[in-house]
């Protein structure tokens, strides 16, 4: 096995050089001399067999083979230094950092942490709220909630629950509408966040597209709030709006609702040893899971 494995010094040196594609750079990154770095590289390329840079007059660059070997080796060295890490800073077994959606923070989570705090007060959560989850080899974060296809590579995923897409309203803006059909719909701005309207149209036995204004968000957060506001009609997930439609501060407008093509997921790194309070968080949101199911019911 140890006559594979290339000395560690050679692969941090060709590393940095793959990456800084100058020998003086590296020579002060490292803190070694040009012919240090030389000698690294070049018992290297004889270990493998195979060139792994073109010389040039005052740089190097790689070839197509260094390139992958680069790609490869950044990886292995990363992971290295994140097992380190783990090592040298021991988990927090009554903390837990969690990256989310900010409309499912919002709308479905927030409403039931209080029931999480009371059970576990003793559990410190930091809720992480974004568009663009947070990657989990360059932060502490701990888990994340997604919604999406659940193949996430390098990620350990268990699937929360599915979703559905309903069509929603103030109750002061449609107050004088009578829905006998979905042209009734017509007549409003329409509303959405990345939803799709022609899978809704489709479910709803029409595939006529009606030239109403639409207002568009990046954020179903905005959407939702521009929807209570009287603003206009909403394509959303059944999840952000159910609380919403339960207190009457939305109304839904058609029986038509389509399942959403994806779910949501609680994922997290692949470790050797699970978080602690991961473990608590799965189980109580297991449970809110399944009440909030059987709401729907």
């Amino acid at each position: 096995m140890s006559t594979r494995i290339p000395p560690f010094s050679a692969l941090r040196a060709f590393e940095a050089l793959a990456r800084l594609e100058r020998v003086t750079a590296v020579a002060k990154e490292l803190n070694l001399t040009h012919g240090a770095i030389s000698h690294q590289i070049k018992s290297l390329e004889d270990l493998v067999g195979v060139p792994l840079f073109h010389r040039q007059a005052r740089s190097m660059t790689l070839t197509d083979a260094g390139r992958t070997y680069a790609y490869q080796v950044r990886q292995i060295l990363d992971e290295l230094g994140q097992a380190t890490s783990q090592l040298r800073e021991p988990v927090n077994d009554k903390s837990l950092s969690l990256t989310v959606l900010p409309s499912f923070a919002m709308y479905w989570l927030l409403p039931r942490l209080n029931d999480f705090r009371d059970r576990h007060p003793d559990l410190h959560l930091q809720l992480h709220a974004g568009m663009q989850f947070m990657a989990f080899d360059k932060t502490r974060i701990d888990a994340a909630l997604r919604f999406g296809h659940g193949q996430w590579p390098n990620l350990q995923t268990e699937r929360l629950m599915g979703d559905s897409l309903v069509v929603v309203a103030s109750p002061d803006l449609v107050a004088n509408t009578s829905f006998k059909n979905i042209k009734s719909l017509w007549k409003f701005p329409w509303l959405h966040a990345g939803e799709s309207w022609a899978t809704w149209l489709t479910q709803a036995g029409t595939d006529e597209d009606p030239a109403t204004t639409v207002m568009q968000f990046t954020d179903s957060t905005h959407l939702i709030e521009a929807t209570r506001r009287g603003m206009g009609v909403a394509l959303t997930r059944r999840s952000i709006a159910h609380d919403l439609l339960q207190s009457g501060e939305l109304k839904c407008l058609s029986s038509a609702e389509p399942v959403h093509h994806s779910s949501y997921y609680l994922v997290w790194p692949h470790r050797s040893q699970p978080h602690p309070s991961l473990r608590v968080f799965r189980d109580w949101l297991s449970i809110q899971v399944k009440q909030y199911q059987a709401s729907l019911r």
